[in-house]
């Protein structure tokens, strides 16, 4: 029985160390690994990708402030020339105990659009951490008008993230809650300082947890940048566009 790459999606042997299309060590989960990468010269891929970025906008992400939106560009920049198209959303969300609630800010725009409108996001407000980031996440994949067709498209949750989260409103847990991530194909990247719940959810949504930068380093936000792009394009480039519930045959 073949198991799926958290990083790319790619069936591969249940006793493999590394994944043989991207390169991710299995031993090493749910940490930033220089292993994943993608040649240059990798061609075109004719997928449509559709990317919510989900972004905690309290005060306490002001520290990042800086180095979010370039850190979004990069991304963008090395994903978009790969696909055919991109859709992008931005959803906004802080403590909701002091009524900031998620708010959908880029409604299905371009990339130029999505940055643009992450380089206006004023953080400020809320109360002390934890932060309602279960809430956010869960409402971002309910509320997206997800179109994945299985053999053209392939649909994203990137989120930046500050502190570890307060229980979901909605009563799912963690684990539940990324369990719903990965039962509907959706691809989950947390830009964040690790927490036990943010570990969690990533760990069941079979996603991957990137350390936000505390200070905003222009080669430490490329690596990010490049770690990301790598493992989006390794999984539309492998073919790997069914939900990742469904085990090749």
């Amino acid at each position: 029985m073949p198991k799926s790459c958290p990083s790319c999606q790619a069936q591969v042997k249940k006793n493999a160390k590394q994944c043989t299309v991207c390169g991710w060590d299995f031993d090493n989960k749910l940490q930033l690994q220089d292993k994943i990468t993608l040649a240059a010269t990798a061609p075109k891929v004719q997928v449509r990708l559709q990317s919510k970025t989900v972004l905690d906008c309290t005060a306490s992400s002001n520290q990042y402030a800086e180095g979010i939106p370039k850190t979004i560009e990069m991304i963008f920049s090395q994903v978009e020339p790969r696909v055919r198209e991109i859709t992008c959303w931005l959803q906004t969300h802080g403590d909701q105990d002091e009524g900031q609630m998620p708010t959908l800010i880029t409604d299905g725009g371009t990339v130029s659009q999505l940055i643009e409108d992450v380089k206006r996001v004023k953080y400020e407000g809320g109360g002390d951490p934890p932060e309602h980031h279960l809430d956010a996440i869960e409402h971002a994949l309910d509320t997206t008008p997800w179109s994945l067709d299985p053999y053209s498209d392939r649909g994203v949750i990137i989120a930046f993230l500050t502190a570890d989260s307060k229980p979901a409103t909605s009563g799912h847990s963690a684990k539940q809650i990324g369990e719903k991530i990965k039962e509907a194909g959706i691809l989950l990247y947390l830009v964040c300082e690790p927490t036990p719940t943010l570990n969690e959810l990533a760990e069941a949504a079979e996603g991957i947890v990137f350390k936000i930068t505390n200070n905003p380093d222009l080669q430490e936000l490329e690596k990010i940048a490049a770690q990301l792009s790598a493992s989006i394009v390794a999984s539309v480039g492998s073919g790997a566009t069914t939900p990742v519930t469904q085990s090749a045959q």
